[in-house]
């Protein structure tokens, strides 16, 4: 592979097995085996791409999970705006490489290696984040989140569904510094009415859409006054798994309201 070729729409790849040589344009539209089988065989070679190839070949490897953590810094550049990293199997080591201070937007799922760590390292390099999703990354914690609430002040998506050790110590940070903040999950964390009533005293309340709390089984009918009392605005409500909260708590505060989407558990 040869980053410096006469035009730089284009880079050329060669396949050890036949020597044919093609252009990246070409190499994008193979099937996912090509991308995977070479890929970190010429990863020292991306370096030297520039960036609207990168960029190209960036989406290409994370759709079929090639990036790596070996990979992963030859690929980005300054303007790196979305890493949609669902399909790829990281860890902090690469959160500790992103250094794109115009990432809007980074999502994991069902990643155990990825830590509080390799959030607080993100956020570091990463200050202008607004859409995180952690989904199913069980070992971030509340230090992870403090991480992101302190660090990322323009936060409006965040989820952290099946994190299980976060908490109320996390949901005040956010409360306390993420005035933007519309849309929430934290179904399957270690959430309370201390947490949630916060959050829905704070700043962001009224500009709250979508709120996650299933399987929240701290929560009472306190935290669903709080919700439906401050969040004006509210328009996805889940608290399905909550044993705490009572269907007649769950029909008072629901009659009237404007909420498109619900859904609770009867009990």
């Amino acid at each position: 592979m040869n980053g410096s070729g006469e035009r730089d729409s284009c880079f050329c790849f060669h396949s050890p097995q036949s020597g044919l040589v093609m252009e990246v344009d070409s190499l994008l539209n193979l099937s996912a085996a090509c991308v995977a089988v070479y890929a970190d065989s010429y990863n020292n070679d991306f370096l030297s791409l520039p960036a609207s190839l990168k960029d190209k070949l960036l989406r290409v490897m994370l759709l079929k999970g090639v990036v790596t953590d070996l990979n992963i810094s030859q690929l980005l550049h300054s303007g790196t705006h979305t890493l949609d990293m669902m399909n790829c199997r990281v860890s902090d080591f690469s959160l500790q490489q992103i250094h794109c201070p115009q990432l809007r937007r980074i999502l994991f799922l069902r990643n155990l290696s990825i830590t509080s760590e390799g959030v607080r390292a993100l956020v570091a390099s990463c200050p202008r984040l607004q859409v995180v999703d952690l989904t199913g990354c069980a070992a971030v914690t509340d230090e992870g989140v403090l991480a992101l609430a302190h660090g990322c002040s323009s936060l409006e998506v965040l989820s952290l569904w099946g994190c299980s050790d976060v908490g109320d110590n996390a949901l005040l940070e956010l409360a306390g510094n993420c005035r933007f903040l519309h849309s929430l999950n934290l179904s399957g964390t270690q959430v309370t009415d201390v947490g949630v009533i916060a959050l829905a005293t704070a700043p962001c309340s009224n500009r709250l859409k979508e709120f996650h709390v299933a399987r929240c089984r701290h929560l009472t009918g306190k935290a669903l006054k709080a919700v439906f009392t401050n969040c004006i605005n509210i328009q996805t409500f889940i608290f399905d798994g909550c044993p705490l909260i009572t269907n007649q708590e769950a029909l008072l505060y629901l009659t009237g309201s404007k909420l498109i989407q619900v859904s609770w558990t009867v009990y």
